[in-house]
Order: C-alpha cells, then sequence, then structure tokens
C-alpha cells in the first residue's frame, strides 16, 4: 500500500507534464463579425494613438503586462512576426494594461519592442475588450471587424498563420 502511494504523486507529475508539453492553443474561429471598439489611448511618451490611423491594416492588438511572464515571453515572437509583416499592411499594438507609463517605455526600450504599444494604465480599457487573460490577442480585419481572438500566450507560427490568412483575404 506505501508503495502505491509514493508512485501516485509521481503518476500526476507525469501526467501533468505530459498534458503541457502537448497543448497547443488551437487555431481561431475568425469569424467575428463586429467592429473593433473605438480605441485612442496614450503611449509611453505621452502621444496618442488611435486605431482610426491604421485604416486597410490587418491589426493584432495585443494585451499585456511586464508582470505576466507568458506575455514577456510572447513578446520577441510577436515582434518577429511585425517585422515579418508590417511592409504588408500589418500592424501589432501592443496594449499594456494597468501598469505606468516610465515602466513600460524602460520595459519596451529594453527588450526592442518596435511595434506601436499603448497603455492603459488604471484598465478602463479592460471592459470594453472583455479582457479576462493575459496576454489576449484580438484580430482586426483590413476592415475594422474583429475576426477573432486567443487568449492564452501565441507562438509565432500561430501569429504568422493568422496574419497571413487576413491578409491574404483582405486583398
Amino acid at each position: 500500500m506505501r508503495s502505491s502511494l509514493l508512485f501516485l504523486p509521481l503518476l500526476l507529475f507525469l501526467i501533468l507534464v505530459s498534458a503541457c508539453g502537448a497543448y497547443t492553443t488551437p487555431m481561431p474561429a475568425l469569424d467575428g463579425t463586429e467592429p473593433v471598439p473605438p480605441l485612442s489611448l496614450p503611449t509611453p511618451d505621452g502621444d496618442f494613438l488611435s486605431l482610426a490611423g491604421f485604416p486597410g491594416q490587418v491589426v493584432f492588438i495585443n494585451f499585456w503586462g511586464t508582470y505576466c511572464p507568458p506575455c514577456v515571453k510572447e513578446l520577441p515572437e510577436l515582434q518577429a512576426v511585425y517585422d515579418e509583416l508590417k511592409d504588408q499592411g500589418f500592424v501589432i499594438i501592443g496594449l499594456n494594461a494597468e501598469e505606468k507609463p516610465e515602466k513600460v517605455k524602460a520595459f519596451i526600450q529594453e527588450h526592442g519592442i518596435t511595434f506601436p504599444v499603448v497603455i492603459s494604465d488604471d484598465a478602463t480599457i479592460n471592459p470594453l475588450f472583455q479582457l479576462r487573460h493575459m496576454p489576449t490577442t484580438w484580430f482586426v480585419d483590413r476592415q475594422g471587424i474583429v475576426r477573432g481572438k486567443i487568449e492564452g500566450e501565441m507562438s509565432r507560427a500561430m501569429a504568422l498563420k493568422i496574419a497571413r490568412k487576413l491578409l491574404q483575404e483582405s486583398h
């Protein structure tokens, strides 16, 4: 009996490890039909950025925070996608929730983030975008329609797949 009790924690650990390693975020349906809510927020430098400033572009709105390990891990992946597709009508807007401009500015400079970043330091944006988990990325097509979202960390491969699909169909 005692040896089976020792085996149980090992078995549970192996199940958890295999489940975590095998899980990948599924491709969202991208069948949304609602227009993106209006968005005009300050950048870390104090300027304002509006979604209206990106007409005809595919936009990913990525909600993140420096305090969120999956967010921090995902940002270089998103930066790589932005670097690859930015000249094809694609933009990522990083929307930092709940942090002060000075902290966000230092973080994006330190990590080489060059896509536009805006801040909702008082989290007033969270209910508008129904933000429940971070990171979360919304996918907006060239017509300004929210086609879908992923709640949780997204790989570079998944981000490229979604971006290319929206870029191709929106021509």
